[in-house]
């Protein structure tokens, strides 16, 4: 998981954390991101998130002092959510690297595209969210200043894991893989996940790795 998530940033206070505690705040970023992905970040307040949770006003604006809190903390909950998914393919085939003198390309690449795939066609929810809280880091400076480090972290995991499938320029391929995916994320939204699109999403992905994962010649 992101080491980040959940650690104080500097200069603010850390609270102690128990198990209940815990549980509560969770429940909280789930309401949250709920509430995002059905009504936008305009929706995302204390008093509807504690309602949607069941927990008292109080209990939201303890662990979130502020609307911006509460937006960080539930963009790193995805965030490491996406680098778990992205660890178990990682592991899958970095344990195996030393079996593939000369490096196996194809194999490597053909665990990226099953990655790929998987992050395309994730709940609906969640995928909502994830670009309404990129929406809202454009219309909010102070937010994407707040982000900046987790996003780098998520970059700099994406370019560890290409650069162990084969890439010869994984930190420059991190970034059009990202692009590439949030524009088949994008489609999949709009044309629905039973479309012929979503059908074709494991070959489309397949194409993708293929342009970046080619064998030396």
């Amino acid at each position: 998981m992101i080491r980040s998530f959940g650690m104080a940033e500097p200069g603010r206070r850390s609270r102690p954390r128990q198990p209940r505690g815990e549980r509560t705040r969770r429940r909280v970023l789930e309401a949250a991101l709920r509430l995002l992905a059905e009504r936008g970040p305009a929706a995302v307040t204390h008093r509807t998130v504690a309602a949607a949770a069941g927990v008292s006003l109080g209990a939201t604006t303890y662990y979130f002092g502020s609307k911006r809190d509460l937006l960080a903390e539930v963009h790193r909950l995805h965030l490491a959510r996406v680098r778990e998914r992205a660890e178990a393919i990682f592991e899958a085939f970095s344990g195996a690297e030393a079996e593939l003198p000369g490096g196996d390309r194809r194999r490597r690449a053909a665990a990226v595209a099953r990655y790929l795939a998987g992050g395309v066609q994730e709940d609906r929810a969640s995928t909502l969210a994830t670009f309404e809280l990129a929406l809202e880091r454009a219309r909010d400076p102070a937010l994407r200043r707040r982000l900046r480090g987790p996003k780098a972290e998520s970059d700099a995991y994406a370019a560890r894991m290409l650069r162990a499938a084969g890439s010869r320029r994984p930190d420059l391929d991190a970034h059009l893989f990202i692009a590439a995916l949030n524009g088949l994320k994008l489609e999949w939204l709009a044309e629905g996940e039973r479309s012929a699109f979503a059908r074709r999403i494991p070959d489309l992905v397949r194409s993708l790795t293929d342009l970046f994962f080619q064998d030396p010649r």
